[in-house]
């Protein structure tokens, strides 16, 4: 996984060997619109986005079979996603792990207690000391990915492995929910209890219609 500097976007790309695909992720300050365009360059190597006259690009961990410009999925709003097909020479040859890639953060690298604000007001949205204990999140393909790594699922064994799974805050049969007094945590986001959190509010963003000139 990488992410680009700070600016209109940010860019994630994280390699998906055993599936042989690249997912990436990438989140804009402000919505999708006409000006939002997204490319891949350099022979399958590098992603571009380009964003109201900003444009940001990164370096893929695996080389794409696709080579033009990619569609910018409807109704995304401020997050898009995509899943690029990876050269099949290119997944054997190239393996990637925890060890080896530019991971932010974990579980184990957060301090319990620690106060989570806003970067841009320093409004302090988790207070100090409310939270204690973090757990990781799957990854989003994590269900996906079960299929090619398990001949068996955990529950389908005898032991324990789903007691490793649930300590890590999911297990294979039950639902990823917030826990107060708990911080989740994954490659681009952290999720909270409701009850932990001051001074958020919920707003939904409505793309406007289209219209159509006759």
């Amino acid at each position: 996984m990488a992410q680009s500097d700070t600016a209109a976007c940010s860019i994630y790309a994280e390699l998906l060997s055993n599936i042989r695909q690249v997912s990436v992720r990438a989140t804009l300050l402000s919505p999708s619109d006409a000006t939002t365009k997204a490319e891949i360059l350099d022979d399958g190597r590098r992603i571009q986005i380009q964003h109201q006259g900003e444009v940001r690009s990164l370096d893929l961990p695996a080389t794409v079979l696709v080579r033009s410009t990619i569609p910018i999925p409807e109704n995304s709003s401020q997050d898009l996603a995509w899943r690029l097909p990876v050269l099949a020479a290119e997944t054997q040859l190239t393996r990637f792990s925890a060890e080896n890639q530019s991971i932010p953060w974990s579980s184990t690298d957060l301090k319990v207690g620690s106060s989570i604000c806003c970067r841009h007001c320093n409004y302090n949205i988790v207070q100090r000391g409310r939270i204690k204990s973090w757990k990781d999140l799957p990854s989003e393909n994590w269900a996906e990915m079960m299929e090619f790594w398990h001949c068996h699922k955990p529950h389908d064994h005898d032991h324990h492995d789903g007691e490793n799974l649930s300590k890590r805050g999911y297990g294979a049969n039950s639902a990823i929910t917030a826990q107060p007094e708990v911080g989740f945590v994954d490659l681009t986001s952290f999720m909270f209890s409701e009850s932990d959190c001051d001074g958020l509010s919920v707003s939904f963003y409505q793309r406007p219609p289209k219209l159509s000139a006759f």
